[in-house]
């Protein structure tokens, strides 16, 4: 069984969602205000109704982005929700004043952008609720719209302009989430997780470190890490192949995974190498759990620690303290090679 790792993509994340947030409704806003701008310069009234649609639009998404400056690079749950909310409606908001069928498929553009954000960003199931949110919020705003001209000197009727601006904007929003949305989501998987364990690879470690350490607020940050590295691996590959090795990292993972202290992170680094971080209060829980899980492994491994506070270059100090040990702690262990009926070599593999 594969250890569950649908967290490993949002860590990475974490440090580019408020950003891409507050970006899409930066943009927004602009385009909503452009919207009082742009309309007088060609000749065209902008109608009451109108108006006060794009005034929602504009407040709504300045009062998201406030809330989100407000929290700070770390923006809490609770801010997320309220922001998303704000962004959910406004576009939709500003939908039902518009008058001209382009106006609104430009409007639809905006949602494109919210849903892609929504399949990259949350998980799957989350990410689908808040697509099929903001597409039928679309749709109320477009079946409400006072009316629609399509700019082109032929009689067309209202009902059969809303429908077309519908099927066009469902059909865009919906095909973006699907296809750029979850592509893009699809690469920063494959970028910052290992595929065999579904841990993060060490790029997405590195990621997620560095998130971690500068949630960690300011002052001196005290930071633990080990390193482990799976006993006698080779052995395993070359007696009952590379299929029995996978299937031991994998077993090792999921029973690492299942354990670490609470804000830990967990990643394959290497071949049989896996490296636990914890960065600040709870850091001092690391040594005690990874020890504790290496009496108790089924797979027997060594490991070594490091900590250290308030230094420059916690990663690079802690690798090179740690290797160190747990090249001290394979040199005292040496364990004799097992047998080939050794229980610890057992897997769906060989059995």
């Amino acid at each position: 069984m594969r250890p569950l790792a649908s967290s490993s993509v949002d860590t990475v994340l974490q440090d580019y969602q408020p950003r891409i947030l507050r970006r899409y409704l930066w943009i927004t806003s602009a385009v909503h205000v452009a919207g009082f701008v742009l309309p007088p310069m060609v000749g065209l009234s902008i109608r009451p109704e109108t108006a006060a649609a794009r005034s929602a639009g504009v407040l709504l998404g300045l009062f998201a982005l406030v809330v989100l400056y407000r929290a700070g690079r770390r923006p809490s749950r609770r801010a997320y929700q309220v922001s998303t909310a704000a962004a959910l409606l406004a576009t939709p908001v500003v939908m039902s004043g518009l008058v001209l069928a382009v106006a609104q498929l430009l409007c639809a553009i905006a949602a494109m952008f919210l849903a892609m954000y929504f399949v990259v960003f949350y998980p799957k199931i989350q990410a689908r609720l808040l697509v099929g949110a903001l597409t039928a919020l679309m749709v109320v705003g477009v079946a409400v719209a006072p009316t629609a001209f399509t700019l082109v000197p032929v009689e067309v009727n209202t009902v059969t302009v809303k429908a077309a601006v519908l099927v066009v904007g469902v059909a865009c929003v919906l095909g973006a989430a699907e296809m750029f949305g979850s592509l893009t989501r699809t690469l920063i998987e494959s970028a910052s997780t290992d595929a065999l364990t579904a841990l993060l690879n060490r790029a997405g470690f590195e990621l997620a470190f560095r998130h971690a350490l500068e949630g960690a607020g300011s002052g001196p940050i005290s930071v633990t890490l080990a390193l482990i590295d799976v006993d006698q691996f080779k052995s395993t590959n070359d007696q009952f192949g590379h299929a029995a090795g996978d299937a031991v990292l994998v077993d090792l993972a999921h029973y690492l995974s299942a354990s670490m202290p609470r804000g830990g992170l967990l990643a394959r680094v290497g071949g049989d190498e896996f490296v636990a971080c914890v960065v600040g209060e709870h850091h001092a829980e690391l040594p005690t759990v990874v020890a504790r899980l290496a009496r108790r492994s089924p797979t027997p491994f060594s490991f070594g620690t490091a900590s250290c506070t308030g230094d420059p270059d916690p990663l690079t100090t802690l690798y090179r303290r740690a290797d160190r040990a747990l090249y001290a702690a394979k040199q005292r262990h040496r364990p004799p090679e097992p047998p080939a009926d050794d229980p610890w070599l057992r897997t769906r593999w060989n059995a």
